[in-house]
Protein backbone atom coordinates (compact mmCIF):
# COMPACT_ATOMS: atom_id res chain seq x y z
CA UNK A 1 0.00 0.00 0.00
CA UNK A 2 1.34 3.40 -0.91
CA UNK A 3 0.27 6.74 0.34
CA UNK A 4 0.30 9.80 -1.78
CA UNK A 5 1.29 13.12 -0.39
CA UNK A 6 -0.21 16.38 -1.49
CA UNK A 7 2.26 18.39 -3.51
CA UNK A 8 4.11 20.92 -1.41
CA UNK A 9 3.28 24.46 -2.22
CA UNK A 10 6.26 26.76 -2.35
CA UNK A 11 6.24 30.43 -1.50
CA UNK A 12 8.21 33.43 -2.61
CA UNK A 13 9.14 36.63 -0.79
CA UNK A 14 8.55 39.91 -2.61
CA UNK A 15 9.53 43.41 -1.52
CA UNK A 16 7.05 46.14 -2.40
CA UNK A 17 6.96 49.94 -2.23
CA UNK A 18 3.80 51.96 -2.81
CA UNK A 19 3.15 55.69 -2.66
CA UNK A 20 -0.40 57.04 -2.77
CA UNK A 21 -1.97 60.48 -2.69
CA UNK A 22 -5.35 61.14 -1.11
CA UNK A 23 -7.96 63.49 -2.57
CA UNK A 24 -6.94 66.15 -0.03
CA UNK A 25 -3.29 65.97 -1.10
CA UNK A 26 -1.77 63.80 1.63
CA UNK A 27 1.01 61.53 0.41
CA UNK A 28 1.96 58.28 2.09
CA UNK A 29 4.68 55.77 1.21
CA UNK A 30 5.02 52.31 2.68
CA UNK A 31 7.28 49.35 2.11
CA UNK A 32 7.26 45.76 3.30
CA UNK A 33 7.91 42.16 2.31
CA UNK A 34 5.05 39.79 1.50
CA UNK A 35 5.25 36.03 1.20
CA UNK A 36 3.00 34.66 -1.50
CA UNK A 37 2.37 31.20 -2.95
CA UNK A 38 3.57 30.19 -6.41
CA UNK A 39 1.10 31.37 -9.00
CA UNK A 40 0.31 34.62 -7.17
CA UNK A 41 0.17 37.38 -9.77
CA UNK A 42 1.51 40.93 -9.81
CA UNK A 43 -2.10 42.16 -10.04
CA UNK A 44 -3.04 40.18 -6.92
CA UNK A 45 -0.05 41.65 -5.07
CA UNK A 46 -1.06 45.17 -6.14
CA UNK A 47 -4.65 44.60 -4.96
CA UNK A 48 -3.42 43.20 -1.63
CA UNK A 49 -1.19 46.22 -0.97
CA UNK A 50 -3.67 48.82 -2.29
CA UNK A 51 -6.42 47.42 -0.05
CA UNK A 52 -4.29 48.26 3.00
CA UNK A 53 -4.05 51.90 1.91
CA UNK A 54 -7.79 52.10 1.19
CA UNK A 55 -8.55 50.76 4.68
CA UNK A 56 -6.42 53.53 6.21
CA UNK A 57 -7.20 56.46 3.89
CA UNK A 58 -10.46 55.62 2.13
CA UNK A 59 -11.19 56.34 -1.51
CA UNK A 60 -10.37 57.86 -3.87
CA UNK A 61 -6.62 57.30 -3.89
CA UNK A 62 -4.10 57.95 -6.63
CA UNK A 63 -1.18 55.54 -6.85
CA UNK A 64 1.95 57.54 -7.55
CA UNK A 65 4.37 54.62 -7.36
CA UNK A 66 4.19 50.85 -7.09
CA UNK A 67 7.25 48.62 -7.25
CA UNK A 68 7.37 44.88 -6.65
CA UNK A 69 10.64 42.97 -6.77
CA UNK A 70 11.86 39.55 -5.62
CA UNK A 71 13.27 39.91 -2.11
CA UNK A 72 16.62 38.44 -2.93
CA UNK A 73 19.89 39.72 -4.35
Amino acid sequence: MTTSQAPQQTTNDWHWVMTVQTSDGRINTRTAVITVPDGFTRAQAFDYVFKQFKEDFGSPLTVLCFDLQPNRL
